[in-house]
């Protein structure tokens, strides 16, 4: 089992615009709510986020300290990004009780390789990237694998009841929903139109223009 991901905060008692004498410092401000929690201003510093948020992303549960409060489970929740650098410079965290399901969209990732693309046949066709799941906070898996090697025909494709999940979650989103498909590669198109059979010019307009002539 992988270690916990653990965070300390600081109560903040700088708020408004004035915050940005905090990220001067690397210290970054952040907000805890969640039900009957909060909300709350925080503060912690930067690097200290972007370590957990690197182990935890938005799927994995954060134990939180905070003073004056029991320790918490939270999910990092939204992200705020400065307009031109994308630099984060506030986050919410999300308080959750890890005995009640909670709902979670889930990142998929590809593994394995379709024949047809590995031809440069096909490309890819990617419809969706995430998918909503409920589950116990601690049973949230961090991805769902989409594995595509058995994509070898253009009548193929992979739908959200065909992906594997472990005991405890259940999709949210349709389980007729398009996951991958693969479209032809653009390459292919143009040499099948390429050796297209043209036509063949009926044989009463060929007479047709004999006689006109």
């Amino acid at each position: 089992m992988s270690e916990s991901v653990k965070l300390t905060l600081e109560n903040r008692e700088i708020l408004g615009k004035k915050v940005k004498l905090l990220r001067r410092k690397g210290i970054l401000p952040a907000t805890v709510y969640g039900k009957g929690v909060g909300p709350f201003p925080v503060q912690l510093p930067l690097r200290s986020f972007l370590e957990a948020y690197r182990r935890a992303s938005r799927t994995r549960i954060i134990e939180l300290t905070l003073p004056g409060q029991p320790l918490m489970a939270v999910f990092v929740h939204a992200l705020q990004r400065h307009p031109v650098s994308r630099d984060i410079i506030h986050v919410d965290f999300r308080a959750v009780d890890l005995k009640i399901a909670v709902t979670m969209p889930i990142p998929l990732h590809v593994v394995g390789a379709s024949p047809l693309v590995q031809r440069g046949e096909a490309v890819l066709n990617h419809a969706l990237t995430t998918v909503e799941v409920s589950a116990l906070p601690n049973n949230l898996p961090s991805s769902i694998e989409v594995d595509v090697s058995d994509l070898d025909s253009f009548d193929k494709n992979i739908h959200v009841r065909d992906l594997t999940v472990p005991d405890g979650v259940t999709f949210i989103t349709d389980l007729d929903e398009l996951v991958v498909g693969l479209t032809q590669s653009r390459i292919e198109a143009e040499e099948a139109a390429d050796v297209a059979p043209t036509t063949a010019e009926p044989e009463l307009v060929r007479e047709k223009r004999e006689a006109d002539e």
